[in-house]
């Protein structure tokens, strides 16, 4: 409202308003009147014309063609393309470029872009390729191959092809089959390569092979083998896995290919009498007793040994004899030798899953002696204790390991840090522990004459060890004795 009052008011000031406003309005009809983007050039500056394509020559060439494109705008170009890929060029004149077609390339519309834009050709180029001339070598004659086996096809060509890719399959038959493999086209005069034979049983086969450019080209170039095969019922039937998944820990089988024989070693309380088999095959069936096979569905029963009979898609068939024993001290599991299979009325005891012990298959710290406690805790008991019977050795570990720290250099650590077979869960034996080792000593293996420590603690400064020499005997040393050694174990 001021301000209109002192426009009204004083005459100069409202010539001067208006004069600003009309020098505003011719500028904004100036501006609309324009070209687009005119009004951002510099002032003088002329405006880039955009190109244009007239026509190029040749319409279509092999790689490595110089092609020549009519147009106008051509000065200043910074880029031509062949379809997506830039090719090299040269500016001749504003009215004329050439370019190369660059090796791999594909057929498309040329384009050229400068400063003042881009265009596009109407039509496309089409890229050519060299006549390729392919002769399948091998498989010659009327051959006979079984199902499965790999045949070998060779081929040459006349023309030294360094690119591409050449397709190798199997045809023909009693019907249209494909199983082919892709081979790289790298300027050789000759390749080999080999094909499964994954086909139906028939006549009348042949080997092929095609070549093109690049995987979205058609086939340009192609030949049969000379000859025409026959592929035969395949007589494989091994069995090439076999094992108890549903048991806890699973078991496999070891298979002697020689005898066709299967092992297995279960834990000793294991019910035999129907046991689910999980197995491969290379055969077409797999029988027991006239009873077919289903892999991880049918049980039978392991308590004496068992034949399993492969029958190959040939009607050829083949035995394995199947043996499944109880898991017994001595014998290699979870990462050790088992050392000992709970009893009714042990810790832990379960009449129908089996527990026990596994020991590590020799002494830990190179079989060295090592003190049962660091210097600073050889006179002061273990907070929260130690027990003596089987099942308390974990524990025991893990309270030593609280007090004297996670390191390798007192016995409990050096058990802990073991990790034999991948497993993380080693300790040092309870006094009870440990006497069971020493009576399967034998079947274990690996003890020396000598004392080994218990992670049982007698004392603030004793704790139970275990002589293997004369007198045979339990006995307690000091925590700072360095000649006791370690056996590390492990709970199942």
């Amino acid at each position: 409202m001021k301000q209109s009052a002192m426009l009204i008011g004083n005459p100069p000031a409202r010539r001067r308003a208006f004069r600003l406003f009309g020098l505003a309005l011719i500028l904004l009809t100036l501006a609309l009147a324009l070209p687009a983007g005119a009004a951002a050039a510099s002032p003088g500056a002329a405006a880039v014309p955009a190109p244009t394509i007239a026509s190029f020559t040749p319409d279509r060439g092999l790689e490595g063609s110089v092609v020549t494109l009519a147009g106008s705008g051509f000065s200043g170009a910074t880029r031509v393309a062949l379809g997506r890929a830039a090719v090299a060029f040269d500016v001749v004149s504003d009215a004329q470029i050439t370019l190369t077609v660059p090796g791999g390339a594909r057929s498309g519309q040329i384009s050229v872009s400068t400063p003042g834009g881009s265009a596009w050709s109407a039509k496309s180029f089409t890229v050519t390729y060299p006549p390729v001339v392919i002769t399948v070598t091998a498989p010659t004659g009327t051959g006979s191959y079984a199902q499965g086996s790999t045949l070998t096809v060779s081929w040459t060509t006349r023309d030294d092809v360094a690119y591409g890719e050449f397709g190798v399959w199997v045809g023909g038959g009693s019907q249209e089959v494909i199983t082919y493999e892709l081979v790289s086209a790298s300027g050789a005069a000759s390749y080999t390569t080999g094909l499964k034979l994954n086909v139906p049983v028939g006549s009348g086969y042949k080997a092929e092979v095609a070549w093109r450019p690049d995987s979205l080209t058609p086939w340009r170039a192609s030949a049969t083998s000379p000859g025409s095969f026959t592929v035969t019922a395949s007589p494989a039937k091994a069995i090439t896995a076999f094992s108890f998944r549903r048991l806890t820990p699973p078991v496999t089988g070891v298979i002697n290919e020689a005898a066709h024989t299967i092992a297995l070693t279960v834990p000793r309380a294991t019910d035999l009498h129907a046991l689910v088999a999980t197995f491969t095959t290379t055969g077409a069936a797999v029988a027991v007793g006239g009873t077919p096979q289903v892999s991880g569905t049918t049980a039978n029963d392991f308590s004496s040994p068992v034949t399993y009979t492969v029958t190959a898609a040939d009607a050829s068939t083949q035995d394995y004899v199947v043996t499944v024993r109880g898991l017994a001290i001595g014998d290699a599991y979870g990462g050790g030798v088992v050392a000992y299979i709970l009893q009714s009325g042990d810790p832990g005891y379960s009449a129908t899953v089996v527990h026990g012990l596994i020991a590590a298959t020799g002494d830990q710290g190179g079989g060295r002696g090592i003190m049962w406690a660091l210097p600073s805790y050889q006179t002061t008991s273990v907070p929260g204790g130690t027990g003596t019977a089987i099942g308390t050795g974990a524990a025991n570990t893990t309270h030593i390991t609280y007090q004297n720290g996670m390191n390798s250099t007192y016995a409990a650590g050096l058990a802990r840090a073991y990790g034999g077979g991948g497993y993380r869960d080693w300790y040092l034996p309870s006094k009870d522990e440990l006497n069971k080792l020493y009576i399967n000593r034998d079947a274990i293996g690996g003890f020396v004459s000598g004392y080994y420590w218990s992670s049982s603690e007698d004392s603030g400064r004793t704790a139970w060890c275990q002589n293997c020499r004369f007198p045979y005997n339990q006995e307690t040393n000091l925590k700072s004795d360095e000649y006791g050694r370690v056996r590390a174990v492990r709970s199942f």
